[in-house]
């Protein structure tokens, strides 16, 4: 399970840091686990295909709309960026990813409604990776369905707070990508 150092040495230095450091501090290693209190960190990745200016994303099936991959922290993630490369491969079903970097290109802290139980506030770390459009995804158990989508057509019922971002999480990742490729 990833320890509490891990976790915020990999959050470190990123916008919104303090509102991590804020439950870090107040519910210590039990912020890293679904069970431990209602508001706890979660781990995604936003899977990018720069070539095609296209995005792969998973209509979720509990959430009822699109959205990037990603879940709840489990016992074998040794750090948040694995748990997201985890939950990334799971729901999309694609063969590989790869990492554009070591850190997080967001931290959104986001409420949600009664259909998740007694999860009341994710903090939610995002990695953003790269795939390519020719690499079919597979629907998981957790997704009604998996698509591409091009940046500048994204679907209608996408997740209210990823239609401002997603756009500028598309480009963080894109940016991070060319300078490393």
């Amino acid at each position: 399970m990833i320890d509490l150092d891990t976790a915020r040495a990999e959050i470190t230095g990123i916008v919104n840091a303090e509102a991590f450091a804020e439950l870090f501090e107040h519910s210590g290693a039990s912020a890293l686990v679904r069970e431990g209190t209602s508001e706890h960190v979660t781990a995604s990745c936003l899977v990018i295909d720069p070539a095609a200016e296209a995005v792969l994303l998973n209509h979720h099936r509990k959430a009822g709309a699109w959205m990037q991959f990603g879940g709840h922290l489990e016992p074998g993630d040794v750090s948040l960026r694995e748990a997201a490369r985890r939950e990334a491969l799971e729901e999309s079903g694609i063969g590989s990813l790869s990492w554009v970097s070591p850190a997080p290109i967001d931290l959104d802290i986001h409420e949600l409604a009664g259909d998740f139980g007694t999860c009341r506030r994710h903090f939610d770390v995002v990695y953003g990776a790269v795939a390519e459009t020719a690499d079919l995804p597979r629907v998981s158990e957790e997704s009604i369905d998996v698509a591409w989508f091009p940046v500048g057509r994204l679907p209608e019922d996408l997740m209210p707070d990823l239609v401002e971002r997603l756009p500028q999480l598309y480009r963080a990742t894109a940016e991070v990508f060319a300078q490393g490729a």
